[in-house]
């Protein structure tokens, strides 16, 4: 017996309630998958359960927090008791704080990196268990970041988890080499218009915003439904990125005179604001597929950051050429 189409699938979505997990699920459900949803927020994942169950497919709400790996195999074992396989587990769930190192506090700092990693961590441990143990084998699916390839200030927990989230997907591929049946896929977005920045801890005093160009919502939502039925090993969004990306590895030293002072121009704007600790702690809305980002955007940021970049990998060439 081969893996079932995503038609018959039975798919697991962690981070559920919002943002490029609530997407996902929906797609899954016009797909017809079967579905086990959870998040935090119990009002909100039952609004995307019966949301799923209006389009015909059957969904699962089960409320429950990442960090305990208590409830990660509840809810595996659910999917299971329910459907009687998984073939599809999704760890989207996670949450991110800015501020400097020193000023983030050391609960807040702890559970970005708990959620973002040791989240994922949980996940693959309840799904690639049953993986193992049924015919078809399944498709793990875990969100890295375009910061689990560069750095960045003022960001560090998010930065921290999700390159260790890259470097976990990695090491599930080695560990599961010569077991056949069973995919491990990174998703690695630059910034995506999420509830997310919403969500965000702040204890910098300024108000936020996503630093430009940003990726619609429902194109990585669309990714992970690809990757669910041709898995890949990594999925890159966004070619800003990929240039910074780029910088980083071939010119460090350039890419952190000019990179630093991009991001904070970018993610900063004028006005003040007060600390938060936003959803990190205590699970907050806005429960929503996008930020609004993008209808609200600022044209000529993007266009600041893109042309930033653009003389950085200008003057890297130039440096590039003028040593050949």
């Amino acid at each position: 017996m081969g893996r079932p189409p995503l038609e018959q699938a039975v798919v697991v979505v962690t981070g559920a309630s919002s943002g490029i997990g609530r997407a996902a699920s929906l797609r899954f459900a016009r797909r017809g998958s079967r579905l086990v949803l959870m998040a935090r927020g119990g009002e909100a994942l039952e609004e995307v359960r019966s949301e799923c169950e209006r389009m015909g497919a059957p969904a699962v709400a089960s409320r429950g927090d990442v960090r305990s790996e208590d409830d990660v195999e509840r809810v595996a074992a659910e999917a299971e008791r329910r459907f009687g396989r998984i073939d599809v587990w999704v760890n989207n769930a996670g949450t991110m704080a800015y501020g400097e190192f020193w000023e983030i506090p050391s609960d807040i700092f702890r559970t970005v990196v708990e959620t973002n990693l040791f989240g994922q961590v949980h996940g693959a441990r309840a799904a690639i268990a049953r993986f193992r143990r049924q015919d078809g084998g399944g498709v793990l699916i875990n969100m890295s970041s375009v910061w689990g390839r560069i750095t960045t200030p003022e960001v560090s927990p998010y930065v921290v988890s999700k390159q260790a989230v890259r470097a976990f997907s990695e090491c599930l591929r080695h560990d599961l080499e010569g077991k056949p049946g069973i995919d491990v896929v990174t998703i690695i977005p630059q910034a995506v218009d999420t509830p997310i920045f919403e969500h965000a801890a702040n204890v910098t005093g300024g108000s936020l915003r996503p630093i430009p160009p940003m990726y619609d919502v429902g194109t990585v939502a669309e990714g992970i439904e690809k990757c669910a039925e041709s898995p890949n090993r990594e999925v890159n969004y966004g070619r800003a990125g990929r240039a910074l990306e780029l910088l980083y590895a071939l010119a460090p030293k350039l890419y952190c005179r000019v990179a630093p002072s991009m991001f904070l121009r970018g993610t900063f704007e004028d006005q003040p604001a007060e600390r938060q600790d936003g959803n990190v702690l205590h699970t907050t809305g806005p429960y929503r597929e996008d930020g609004g980002w993008k209808a609200h955007g600022k044209p000529r940021l993007r266009r600041a950051v893109l042309a930033a970049g653009a003389g950085a990998l200008g003057a890297l060439v130039g440096r590039k050429s003028f040593r050949g």
